[in-house]
């Protein structure tokens, strides 16, 4: 029988065994390191210029390059379509899998659960998640103008128009959602590429307005809140908003034996303000990154440019967005189908 060694033997194994573990983590570092310095990469995002995409977008690409080992340059990359989806497909299936590719992501989990698309090439549990930001806050905004003002008016407005992007972006899912919850008569219409161009349309009476991201109003358009050229009438978040206090959200809105569809889609909004890496990726290279992510999320110049755009921040793990995730995709067939059914998925 093999003895276990004991007294000096055994401190100098200990040793040894240190020293080895110690080494491969610096050779790991090193070739994070080799690899990101001098080049240039990538935050890809499923949407165009513009909105609360783009504004946080430029805020993480300018503070965490300094945190990634051999600093490097950091660029924004767009390709909106599908709700997210195209850019989530193209990270997981076509992007180099070498670190040099970064998604800002959307609710993809939700995408992938209720969308009933065949041509979805990502498994949401299976991208190797760099952690979450914090929560999409989209809240129904209307025109200053709309034939609605009030919540109890959009409950009875026969012409009001909000418009959406896809079927299967938070966008259409929220609006079809409250007209269940409120029996609300509104037409939504789809078909709008990213949140400046249905802000644009909302300006030009193209429609009232739609369920817009808070951050993207106060970081970009800050005088339509302080001039009130909009009203903001309910949140689609786990909680009220801290900006918005007085604003109820869905999930108070909606009927009891209903209510657990809108906490299913609510718990996608943390993972709409997320980072990620394709599934095929060096682990080296990820674990710099979330290194890099983490410590940027504590980093003071980061919260203070945040801060002075109105950008909430809400700091989640890797391996909380990975829980989040997971019960998301493991919702049962049951509250899917009736998820799909009251958001109107194809």
């Amino acid at each position: 029988m093999k003895k276990t060694p004991s007294g000096k033997a055994a401190i100098l194994l200990f040793v040894a065994t240190m020293a080895s573990a110690s080494g491969t983590q610096h050779a790991l570092a090193q070739d994070a390191e080799a690899f990101f310095k001098g080049r240039t990469i990538s935050i890809l995002m499923g949407t165009g210029p513009g909105g609360s995409y783009g504004l946080y977008g430029r805020v993480i690409a300018t503070h965490i390059a300094k945190h990634i080992p051999g600093k490097p340059n950091i660029i924004i990359e767009n390709m909106p379509g599908a709700g997210g989806a195209n850019a989530g497909n193209f990270i997981y299936a076509n992007a180099p899998q070498d670190g040099s590719k970064i998604l800002m992501t959307h609710a993809l989990p939700l995408i992938e659960k209720l969308s009933g698309r065949k041509n979805l090439k990502f498994k949401s549990d299976k991208f190797q998640w760099i952690g979450s930001f914090g929560e999409i806050t989209q809240v129904l905004t209307l025109w200053h103008s709309a034939p609605a003002k009030t919540l109890a008016e959009v409950k009875t407005a026969k012409n009001l128009v909000l418009g959406t992007m896809g079927n299967s972006h938070l966008s259409y899912q929220w609006a079809s959602l409250l007209k269940l919850a409120t029996g609300a008569p509104y037409k939504i219409i789809t078909g709008y590429t990213n949140g400046g161009a249905i802000n644009l349309a909302m300006e030009r009476g193209e429609v009232h307005g739609w369920t817009v991201a808070y951050e993207s109003i106060a970081g970009s358009k800050p005088k339509w809140i302080s001039e009130k050229k909009v009203n903001m009438l309910v949140s689609f978040t786990l909680e009220r908003l801290q900006q918005l206090p007085d604003v109820p959200t869905l999930i108070e809105l909606m009927p009891k034996e209903n209510r657990d569809i809108a906490q299913l889609l609510a718990a996608g909004t943390p993972i709409a303000r997320g980072l990620t890496y394709g599934p095929n990726v060096p682990k080296e290279r990820v674990a710099a990154v979330r290194s890099a992510f983490d410590a940027m999320m504590k980093d003071k110049d980061f919260i203070a440019e945040a801060a002075k755009r109105q950008l909430a921040l809400r700091y989640r793990s890797a391996g909380e967005v990975q829980k989040l995730v997971e019960t998301i995709t493991s919702a049962s067939p049951v509250l899917v189908a009736r998820t799909m059914k009251a958001v109107g998925a194809k």
